[in-house]
């Protein structure tokens, strides 16, 4: 078996260690691609976020302003709320559609930037298990070359 696999395992370790420095350099580049772009979502998730949270604070509480026009008690910490939010909406003159359609649009981008990141750390993980491997192969290897030799050499008599 284990001569099978010296047999298997042939591959210059200079060439496969150039590969897979030249893949993981491409992999790591591209990490920091993404980083980069997360960073700049992210940075424009910020500056909207009053608005953002405006929003989603007068669709919430809609139904409370109407409560509370008919005298529903208990509910004034909230219609405070609902109107904050709404002088806010309309201080910032954009369209509340338009609003939805730029918040949806911003956080499914991060959702995808942030999946392929996930997606670039776990070939590089690989990458890492992969050497730590080869590594340990090439040294069973490296043990098991004197004792198939010397099985050759038996055989040979």
């Amino acid at each position: 078996i284990i001569a099978h696999l010296i047999g298997l395992v042939h591959i210059p370790s200079c060439q496969y260690t150039s590969d897979m420095a030249t893949y993981e350099a491409k992999t790591e580049e591209t990490l920091a691609g993404l980083l980069k772009q997360r960073t700049i979502l992210n940075v424009r998730k910020r500056k909207r976020q009053k608005l953002f949270t405006a929003l989603a604070d007068a669709e919430l509480l809609a139904d409370v302003q109407k409560l509370q026009t008919e005298g529903v008690p208990g509910i004034e910490d909230e219609a405070v709320r609902y109107s904050e939010a709404v002088n806010v909406l309309e201080k910032s003159g954009v369209d509340r559609e338009t609003l939805k359609q730029e918040k949806a649009g911003l956080y499914d981008q991060l959702a995808e930037v942030n999946q392929e990141i996930r997606d670039v750390r776990k070939k590089l993980k690989m990458c890492a298990e992969i050497k730590e491997r080869v590594s340990k192969i090439e040294r069973d290897i490296q043990i098991a070359e004197p004792v198939r030799k010397k099985a050759r050499h038996t055989q040979s008599r």
